[in-house]
């Protein structure tokens, strides 16, 4: 063995008997079942009373703290839990259901361990100063066994395992941390990890040993790292860390506080526009008496000066983001040398070494978390040895600043010493048979084999092959929920199908006063039969926002409440004839915004006072022509059409129609109020415009029956949304095999039943075709005869025939009856419509139309039916006619 005694160690510093006390180690922030240990004030939402947001906080809400009741649920639910891991945990130490390895040990086990305790003798000689090896911990059985043999690479047999992160992700969600106790010194108890899956708990080694076997049984070249890490690491607590930092998107609302913006309505030219400081409704009395009023001068701005602007707001916001995140990092690094036992501190995280699975560098993993971090990252301060399921590797090198300059080239025996001969380099295997027979086929390597013969390997390991349920597995959590609680946020993760709402996810963002940010839910949902995706929820505002998948009926793809109001609907435009993209509702204001390139129209505006609908230009009518925006004074009875600007013009031109009474003429009309840019344009006639007005009227009763449609189709959104709220179903795969059992087991019965009733009913339906005809013929049959004779055989065929001949003109007569009948009430109505085409409304017109092609489709199907039976008829007849002839029962 090499010398080691001049090679100092972190642990070389003197431990203070006093700082075994466990009240410097900060609380424990790993919650069990949703329960925060760690309470910020920061984590009370503002403005969720009375918003029924108290549901979903309710784990971590103080008011629960007021009420006893509440307490003593908490505190039986807790007894209960932990009589159900007592019960488990003395099912999984009977012996009669595991290995004997499990609680004995081998004689090659049993040579290793006298191998190991030897070695640490020595190296306890050499290093007085230096902590204790992890080297051979007792398993749940008491048993002691060499780590190394502990670590079972398995691969199982869920493809999302296969890359180290998934793998990783689900390690750290499918089980629960419990920290060291006390936190400077090693576990005397290492358990299997066939029990750490099984019990869903354990401490760091736990985790490290369990993440190694299945990283190394997918190919990687993982190992288990024993040295220390800080407070916050050793003991999971994350409340000094930023959501954003670990990959969790801010809430859109925080950043919309950090750079407000006015709210307003999209500009339609002349239409109502509503900022927040002036709304409809609240306009001064001034801009209510004053008719005519003087535009404000346009602000003339560069747009390279605000682009400039711009750069610098942002570069200035980056600029104070890492300041303040440097003054935090101070903050952190104060409270860290406050820690008593900084550097002391005992963790096991897990290593991967490059040259396997396209790994490049090394990394570390923490598997309490399953983030990813570099090998000299501040966290962690020190390493005394890894270890893997070929060997077992000391440190060497010193640790000042933590891991900087820390080399991890295990095969550099001055910078890492080996335990065991057989496998010194990193990612090396045993030798073979076959290599010895090679070595054997040569008399010159006798001495060299018979050395290495003595060289002592590594015994396979005691633990049997690692194995998970499809059901455990996709259950990702402790009984399918965990709760981690950041310094902003609180993330809670449940596993499919285990609330009955179809959530998976829930974010809460903590209010943050300083950002002007209060606070934020998001939820995330999967398997849901209404398709809800996301919802976001603003219990300061009371907002809820909602996202859907496509699929629904309307096309609905976003629902936005404030206060239980709708204000804002969204839809997929590429679902819906119309175009229509959304629906936006503002006190008095509706607007209908489409985006269909092949309509002209692009918003509707519905106010309590007009109506108003807006158009695109149209390239084929001059611009005088083409009307930008049409208004509809329902009140006034008028009509208000405002055209598309020409080329060279900054005034468009406008025509305001009076709406005439029914019995009013083309020739008394009113002269529209008007006002032509270009003073050369031909005034058009009477006729034209009298043409024009009747358009507008069609058009306005469009427009209404499209508001009323609108409005129809939101109340059913609504209706389905509470509906669909009040009583949830989730979709179950058809690839789901779990849930899908016992569907399948009631539906193969119901089908065999099914399968049973018709063949009973065909064996009852199945009779004679010629009995009705044969039954006065075979009572007066004789005992001793047979067959019929042949008069008797011509009368009965001829009986057969006539009534199959009869059945078939009946039913021609009846297809043909039915084909009169629709036909005589499509001219009536033809007829009636040619009379009255003029004095009819929009709805009678649009009945009228929808009459004619049920009437047309139809009479189109009838005399098809009626085609196919004259083709058919003869054929039939003559099948019964070759299959009377060939009946035997029938001398014919």
């Amino acid at each position: 063995m090499a010398d080691l005694s001049k090679q100092p160690s972190v642990a070389e510093l003197d431990v203070n008997e006093n700082a075994a006390d466990n009240s410097d180690d900060g609380p424990n922030v790993e919650n069990k079942e949703g329960i925060a240990s760690v309470h910020s004030p920061a984590a009370e939402i503002p403005g969720g009373d009375g918003r029924g947001e108290s549901s979903n906080l309710s784990e971590s809400d103080n008011e629960s703290s007021k009420e006893p009741w509440i307490d003593q649920q908490e505190i039986l639910y807790q007894e209960q839990k932990e009589k159900r891991k007592k019960l488990l945990q003395q099912q999984l130490l009977d012996k009669s259901k595991v290995r004997s390895s499990y609680y004995t040990c081998s004689k090659k086990e049993n040579i290793v361990l006298q191998y190991i305790e030897n070695f640490n003798r020595q190296y306890m000689q050499l290093f007085p100063g230096r902590k204790d090896l992890f080297l051979c911990p007792v398993n749940e059985f008491d048993v002691k066994k060499f780590v190394c043999t502990s670590i079972r690479p398995t691969q199982l047999a869920f493809k999302e395992l296969y890359d180290y992160r998934s793998c990783t992700k689900f390690v750290a969600d499918y089980l629960t941390y419990e920290p060291l106790d006390p936190p400077h010194e090693l576990p005397s108890k290492l358990p299997s990890p066939t029990y750490t899956l099984k019990i869903q708990c354990g401490n760091c080694f736990d985790y490290s040993v369990l993440l190694v076997s299945l990283l190394r049984g997918f190919g990687y070249d993982a190992y288990v790292v024993s040295g220390y890490a800080t407070r916050e690491i050793t003991i999971l607590d994350e409340t000094k860390t930023d959501s954003e930092s670990v990959g969790i998107p801010p809430p859109p609302s925080a950043a919309a506080a950090a750079d407000p913006m006015v709210l307003s309505t999209p500009n339609f030219g002349d239409s109502i526009t509503v900022t927040a400081g002036n709304t409809p409704g609240t306009a001064s009395a001034d801009s209510k008496l004053s008719k005519y009023k003087v535009k404000p001068a346009r602000l003339l701005r560069s747009q390279f000066v605000i682009s400039q602007e711009e750069k610098a707001r942002t570069a200035a916001a980056k600029e104070s983001e890492i300041r303040r995140a440097a003054l935090e990092k101070e903050k952190a690094l104060l409270i860290e040398d406050d820690d008593e036992l900084k550097g002391l501190r005992i963790h096991a995280w897990v290593l991967v070494l490059p040259g396997k699975r396209e790994i490049a560098e090394a990394f570390f993993i923490e598997p309490s978390t399953g983030r990813i971090y570099s090998t000299d990252n501040e966290n962690y301060l020190g390493v005394e040895s890894v270890f893997s399921s070929a060997n077992y590797w000391v440190n060497m090198q010193v640790c000042y600043d933590g891991l900087k300059g820390i080399e991890f080239d295990l095969g550099d025996n001055s910078k890492w010493e080996f335990v065991l001969l057989d496998n010194t380099q990193p990612g090396s295997v045993g030798k073979k048979s076959g290599d010895k027979n090679q070595e054997n086929a040569s008399d010159d390597d006798d001495e060299q084999e018979e050395e290495n013969l003595e060289i002592l390997d590594l015994p396979p390991s005691w633990v049997d092959k690692l194995s998970i349920t499809k059901e455990q597995f996709e259950s990702k959590c402790p009984s399918g929920v965990k709760t981690t609680l950041y310094k902003n946020a609180r993330v809670e993760t449940f596993a499919d199908y285990h609330r009955m709402d179809g959530m998976v996810s829930r974010y809460t963002f903590f209010a943050d006063e300083a950002k002007e940010f209060y606070g934020e839910i998001r939820e995330t949902f999967n398997n849901r039969k209404d398709k809800l995706r996301e919802r976001i929820r603003i219990p300061y505002t009371g907002e809820v926002h909602e996202f859907f998948y496509p699929g629904r009926h309307h096309g609905l793809k976003e629902h936005i409440m404030v206060e239980g109001n709708t204000t804002e609907i969204h839809f997929f435009p590429s679902t819906r004839s119309d175009g229509l993209v959304k629906r936006i509702e503002q006190q008095d204001k509706v607007n209908r915004l489409r985006n269909e390139p092949n309509l002209s129209l692009i918003a509707e505006i519905e106010v309590s006072i007009c109506d108003m609908r807006i158009f695109t230009p149209n390239s084929d009518l001059p611009a005088h022509e083409d009307a930008a925006k049409v208004t509809y004074f329902v009140k006034d009875e008028k009509i208000k059409v405002v055209y598309h600007l020409e080329d060279g013009r900054i005034i468009p031109s406008y025509r305001e129609f009076k709406k005439p009474n029914a019995d009013q003429k083309a020739s008394n009309l009113e002269m529209p109020v008007s006002f032509e840019v270009n003073p050369y344009i031909k005034t058009p006639k009477k006729q034209h415009l009298f043409a024009q007005l009747c358009n507008l009227m069609r058009s306005e009763q469009a427009c209404v029956q499209a508001i009323k449609n609108s409005d129809r189709e939101v109340s059913e959104i609504l209706q389905a949304r509470f509906a669909e709220e009040k009583d949830i179903s989730l979709n179950i795969s058809v690839y789901d095999t779990i849930r899908n059992n016992t569907v399948l087991k009631i539906a193969n019965e119901e089908e065999n039943e099914n399968h049973k009733n018709d063949e009973e009913e065909s064996k009852t339906t199945d009779l004679d075709y010629l009995s009705p005809f044969l039954i006065n013929y075979i009572v007066e049959q004789k005992p001793n005869q047979q067959n019929l004779g042949r008069a008797e055989s011509i009368a009965v065929k001829e009986a057969c025939l006539k009534s199959l001949k009869e059945r078939l003109i009946e039913k021609a007569n009846i297809i043909q009856g039915r084909l009169e009948e629709v036909t005589a009430e499509y001219q009536r109505r033809q007829l009636a419509y040619s009379r009255n085409a003029d004095s009819m409304t929009v709805e009678e017109t649009d009945e009228y139309v929808k009459f004619c092609n049920d009437s047309l489709f139809k009479i189109q199907i009838l005399e098809k039916r009626l085609a196919k039976h004259k083709e058919s008829a003869p054929e039939r007849y003559i099948e019964l006619d070759a299959k009377l002839k060939g009946d035997a029962r029938l001398n014919v």
